[in-house]
């Protein structure tokens, strides 16, 4: 039997007292244990029926409270006013999904026009062995590197026979202790990694964290990663069905909307302490750089204080530079200011208001550089990642664009999503080392990381401390708490793993330990 740790949970945050939880979680998931009745609550938690019936109300009381299912009760239901902002529409429909050009995208390292390709493919479904399209792509690659033009159908089957020999021989043996091999073969060769970043070329201060500290990222499930960054790609063709993804120009444009502007980054900050008022110097040049003009900017500074900003430079339309008075929401709150004026202490929270204030862009994206693939198309590299917000944006390819902040892509994508992510960082840490490692190994990691439906650290707070051995959580970390907790609630510990059978000393049900012999001898 193994206790599921989100069943136990659930029951645990409804109130069921733990001993009770841990007996009704035992084998049953949480759609499992919700119809139970109280007759079987009690013969499973041993108690009186009374008791048992408590705990059967407090799930059904939670199941309504979750479902909503009370048709008597009342609902209040409060609508909110739509703010309007100005700017590019980022209410976008559901992005359809084409399974036709998912697929191509798929297979588009794979040249199945190619005469090698075409005979292995052949000769594989002919002899049944059920090869894939990469996996033949693979052999193929290696036919054409050894200087093959083509194959003969003789030579294919024997190619194919021969690969299917060898990925039978590569599969695992049941009672293989494939846990251990996988620690072995990851911490083996992370010995040799070094603390060390990679820096792309020609932008200045993108540093995205490598080696073993990214390794340690990855497994302990950061929440944010050192080095946050996205690979933002747009679309071929924007709305009016112009190129967009060729098109430099444009794809700054979408940058500079994207990347995060403060006040800091298109004006200069005076503060005239004595006469008690802030001045903004608008440049130009950096107003054209983030495709603003000085009346955006007085617009939304006026928007975000709640001030009245006024216009010491320039035209309303034009203006070069702002004055902002702590305490004047309006221009007649001009006539009373030398009766009130503002203090110390207010001037300067509001030029703490004023540098850390967004004007433009998304949050947490502090950089956005447009950057060129090797096929041409441009794409935008940044510093910070929010992909649930750059997703709104029109003309981003969603299906493609990529952030290396794993619980970000688990929260907007989903799991296997994240599992996925899992994988592919640990595959480009490990090969930015020069490093080999059998990706079944990360595979496995990544499945346990992910096996509960949420992204856990290996660690004592995620997979190492929910193990369903008591043993084996108290080999980890903190092993008196471990202990004592299991006593107190009647725990029990069937020894089914590998900690647990070593710390009393018997085999482990694994390799040879997983089969037991009996001699029984003739009777004479």
């Amino acid at each position: 039997m193994v206790v599921k740790s989100a069943t136990k949970k659930k029951l645990m945050d409804m109130g069921v007292q733990e001993e009770f939880s841990h007996k009704l979680a035992d084998d049953r998931k949480w759609d499992d244990v919700k119809i139970l009745t109280p007759g079987e609550i009690a013969q499973i938690c041993g108690l009186a029926s009374d008791e048992a019936t408590a705990i059967h109300n407090t799930l059904i009381a939670f199941g309504k409270s979750g479902s909503g299912s009370d048709s008597n009760a009342t609902t209040t239901v409060v609508r909110r006013r739509k703010a309007i902002r100005r700017g590019a529409a980022r209410d976008l429909a559901l992005q359809a999904y084409d399974v036709d050009s998912k697929l191509t995208y798929i297979s588009r390292d794979i040249n199945s026009e190619d005469p090698i390709f075409k005979a292995l493919a052949k000769a594989s479904d002919s002899e049944g062995t059920n090869l894939n399209d990469r996996l033949i792509e693979d052999i193929s690659e290696g036919v054409r590197n050894r200087g093959k033009a083509k194959l003969t159908p003789a030579q294919a089957k024997k190619i194919v026979n021969s690969a299917a020999a060898q990925f039978s021989k590569a599969c695992v043996d049941p009672f293989e202790a494939v846990g251990i091999v996988t620690a072995q073969s990851i911490g083996e060769p992370g010995t040799q990694m070094t603390m060390r970043t990679f820096h792309y070329a020609g932008v200045a201060t993108v540093n995205v964290t490598q080696g073993l500290p990214r390794i340690i990222e990855i497994v302990d499930a950061r929440k944010v990663p050192n080095t946050p960054t996205m690979n933002i790609y747009v679309e071929e063709l924007d709305a009016k069905g112009k190129p967009l993804a060729s098109n430099e120009s444009a794809v700054q444009k979408l940058a500079a909307s994207l990347e995060t502007t403060t006040t800091q980054d298109i004006s200069d900050i005076d503060v005239e302490v004595a006469q008690r008022y802030i001045m903004l110097k608008l440049n130009n040049s950096h107003l054209r750089l983030k495709n603003m003009t000085g009346a955006e900017v007085r617009d939304k500074l006026s928007r975000a204080l709640r001030l009245f900003i006024a216009v010491e430079d320039g035209s309303d339309a034009k203006p070069k530079i702002l004055k902002i008075i702590p305490g004047v929401n309006k221009e007649d709150d001009l006539k009373d200011i030398d009766a009130n004026p503002p203090t110390y202490t207010e001037l300067l929270q509001l030029e703490e208001k004023i540098k850390s204030l967004r004007l433009k862009g998304v949050k947490d994206i502090a950089r956005a550089n447009v950057q060129k693939d090797r096929s041409g198309e441009f794409y935008i590299s940044t510093i910070g990642s929010n992909l649930s917000k750059v997703s709104d944006f029109a003309g981003v390819d969603r299906g493609r664009t990529y952030t290396n902040n794993i619980v970000e892509i688990y929260d907007y994508l989903g799991i296997e999503a994240a599992r996925q992510a899992i994988i592919n960082e640990m595959i480009l840490t490990l090969e930015g080392a020069r490093l080999d490692v059998d990706t079944r190994h990360l595979l496995m990691v990544a499945d346990v990381m992910t096996s509960e439906g949420e992204v856990r650290a290996i660690g004592r707070h995620g997979v190492s401390g929910t193990k369903h051995s008591i043993l084996a959580r108290a080999a980890f970390e903190v092993t008196v708490n471990h202990l004592l907790k299991a006593g107190i609630i009647g725990e029990r510990d069937n020894l089914t793993g590998v900690a647990e059978n070593i710390i009393v000393g018997q085999p482990i049900a694994l390799g040879t330990g997983s089969v037991e012999l009996f001699y029984i001898p003739e009777n004479e």
